[in-house]
């Protein structure tokens, strides 16, 4: 995957990868998670230990979009207004990543 270096802050170690939570018509997201085009994912994803996804909502909205850390590879729900860093769509044998 090519990975974006534009990165503000402390999340650097977290990169978008494209994934959302479908939204009502109110807003709020029913748990239900998708690809960036609307395709629903094909497998369960790999959340962080500490009860991922666990919905936080602020003033701004509420997290709705999916950050993959480098770290260990897992997944954490998180607010579409962060700064992160961003991994691109590539053919599937490119993208392999291994812990």
């Amino acid at each position: 995957a090519v990975v974006s270096t534009q990165s503000t802050g402390n999340n650097h170690n977290w990169i978008w990868i494209g994934e959302k939570e479908q939204m009502n018509e109110n807003g709020e997201g029913n748990g239900v998670w998708e690809h960036w085009n609307g395709e629903p994912l094909p497998y369960r994803p790999s959340w962080d230990r500490k009860a991922q996804p666990d919905n936080w909502t602020l003033k701004r909205g509420e997290q709705s979009v999916v950050a993959f850390s480098r770290k260990d590879g897992k997944w954490d729900d998180s607010f579409p207004f962060k700064k992160r860093p961003f991994a691109c769509m590539c053919r599937q044998r490119a993208c392999q990543f291994d812990f």
